[in-house]
């Protein structure tokens, strides 16, 4: 660390300077002052006489003079190792200078004096007054004639004084010094352990400190980063420009912050950023901290994801809606008659493709979603005929476990236009639920009826009722997220990949509704119910994306 990184004010706050320096001066009764290298004030001038304060320091040649003096007194104290003695470079009188050494590092002089050994001849006092340009001579003779007189040896005296006050202000620093420079090592081995890139930036984005990890995954030395343009390391430096500009503003960054880097080989790979702001204790901006992270592995990874669940929803379906026309036929009777046994396996196995492609269908609903958005494909319908399908659809799942599905049609009969397909899957889906969880013999009520929104616009209500076990209420938030999946009592698990009620809500929410559950609940006696009720709405004038 160079002696132009030290500053006194930043090891030893300025209010102790102030009260070690005035009771200095209080004691030997003697001018000083606490000046850093080129001569300026640090603390206050204590106990200045008037001829330096009034005259010497009144006039612009004079103030340059007085701390080119000090400045002076400093360096002359550095070089021999101790308290210099001297006429100052302006009026002639006394000074001494104790520099303040840090580490083998001058940081700060303490200076006193102001005061004569023999008094100064006319033509001198006369010649001082005269380079520095003061106009008042008369009045400088006067204030020169206060400035005390003192014995050399009483100088000496005072001088040695100020040493021990100059040794006392340097201990202070250096324990403080030592101590700010552990806490730095510390963090450096600390930032240097994090396998992240973490770049720190001044305010215009020129970098200023990098850690170990920017250099690996950059392939750059660390002499070619530093100082340089943050904006450099990028494929697209605009990119990064704008993410940044965003941050300064306080501004949401539309896009994932995602940006790809080019090594100097040409090598492409690509990094999550995270930028904070570092305020200085004033809430100036101080600059930036970014961290950097290599996620070039996991965008190959979700690329793969991605080929893959495109590939399979795209090419499962066709095989699966063959088997499903190949039973149709048989079901028809297009191949040949069926016995009783025969159809009920046949009917069986088509209810299960409808699963199946129900399963797939969702797939790839949600990963269109998540690409590029969930397009309706709306047309005119109405929700007792989708329900009334939906119930046929699980008739053989309800049926294995007698279980019975009460309906009432007649007050969801208006037409609408909505992508009923999907809705059909969404009521589909809520009704396998309802069936996977309740128990043998028990019954689901199902309901639809006219309401009206939040937003005070018509709408159409479904609700499915179940006599199940119920979701815990911190839980019921967590089941319309991908892949997520409960238990019911008894340890049984639920079956299925989680993506059900992920799709349900996806097309609610799509037709600019929304989707919830309750449980327990309340049934129309107002009796509590530990079942649950999944309940949707749609508004019959959709918002769509």
């Amino acid at each position: 660390m160079g002696c132009q990184q030290i500053k006194l004010l930043d090891l030893i706050e300025k209010d102790v300077l102030e009260e070690i320096v005035r009771d200095f001066t209080e004691a030997t009764r003697v001018a000083s002052v606490l000046v850093d290298l080129d001569g300026q004030p640090i603390t206050r001038e204590h106990n200045f006489s008037r001829l330096c304060k009034d005259y010497c320091r009144s006039t612009p040649e004079g103030r340059a003079r007085c701390y080119a003096s000090d400045r002076f007194g400093g360096e002359e104290g550095r070089k021999i190792g101790k308290p210099f003695i001297y006429k100052c470079l302006n009026a002639g009188l006394m000074d001494s200078a104790t520099p303040i050494i840090v580490e083998g590092y001058h940081v700060a002089t303490l200076v006193m004096g102001q005061v004569l050994t023999r008094p100064l001849s006319i033509q001198e006092a006369l010649d001082a007054a005269k380079r520095i340009g003061v106009e008042d001579v008369a009045g400088y003779l006067r204030a020169l004639h206060e400035v005390p007189v003192m014995s050399y040896q009483r100088l000496q005296s005072v001088v040695k004084l100020m040493c021990t006050i100059a040794k006392t202000i340097s201990s202070l620093a250096i324990q403080k010094y030592l101590s700010q420079r552990a806490y730095q090592q510390n963090l450096h081995n600390i930032i240097n352990s994090v396998s992240d890139s973490i770049i720190s930036t001044d305010p215009d984005g020129i970098v200023t400190v990098i850690n170990k990890a920017t250099v690996a995954m950059f392939g750059r030395e660390a002499s070619t980063v530093v100082g340089r343009p943050i904006f450099d390391l990028f494929a697209c430096p605009d990119a990064f420009r704008e993410y940044l500009s965003c941050k300064k503003q306080q501004q949401p960054y539309e896009i994932p912050p995602v940006f790809e880097v080019m090594k100097p080989d040409g090598q492409i790979f690509y990094t999550h950023a995270s930028c904070q702001e570092l305020f200085l204790s004033t809430r100036e901006t101080m600059g930036y901290v970014t961290v950097l992270r290599d996620v070039t592995r996991e965008k190959k990874i979700e690329k793969m994801k991605e080929d893959l669940i495109g590939m399979l929803t795209h090419d499962m379906g066709n095989p699966i809606l063959s088997i499903q026309r190949v039973l149709e036929l048989m079901l028809d009777r297009h191949l040949g008659t069926l016995n009783n046994r025969g159809e009920d396996l046949v009917s069986l196995a088509l209810n299960s493709t409808h699963k199946l492609f129900g399963m797939v269908s969702n797939f790839l609903d949600i990963f269109l979603d998540e690409c590029a958005g969930l397009n309706l494909c709306q047309v005119p319908g109405d929700m007792d005929s989708t329900l009334m399908e939906s119930i046929r659809q699980v008739g053989f799942s309800a049926g294995d476990k007698k279980i019975r599905i009460h309906f009432e049609p007649g007050r969801g009969g208006m037409q609408m236009a909505a992508d009923w397909a999907r809705l059909q899957r969404t009521c589909v889906n809520l009704l396998e639920n309802a069936i996977r969880f309740s128990p043998v013999g028990g019954s689901i009520a199902l309901t639809c009826e006219p309401c009206r929104d939040e937003r005070d616009r018509s709408a159409i209500l479904v609700t499915i009722d179940d006599q199940g076990k119920g979701i815990d209420r911190e839980k019921q938030e967590l089941i319309f997220q991908k892949f997520y999946t409960t238990t019911v009592q008894g340890g049984n698990e639920r079956r299925g990949v989680g993506l059900g009620l992920t799709f349900s809500k996806l097309v609610v929410e799509a037709h600019g509704g929304r989707i919830w559950v309750e449980s327990p609940y309340l049934d129309g006696a107002g009796k509590q119910v530990t079942g649950c009720r999944f309940r949707f709405l749609v508004p019959i004038a959709c918002d769509t994306r």
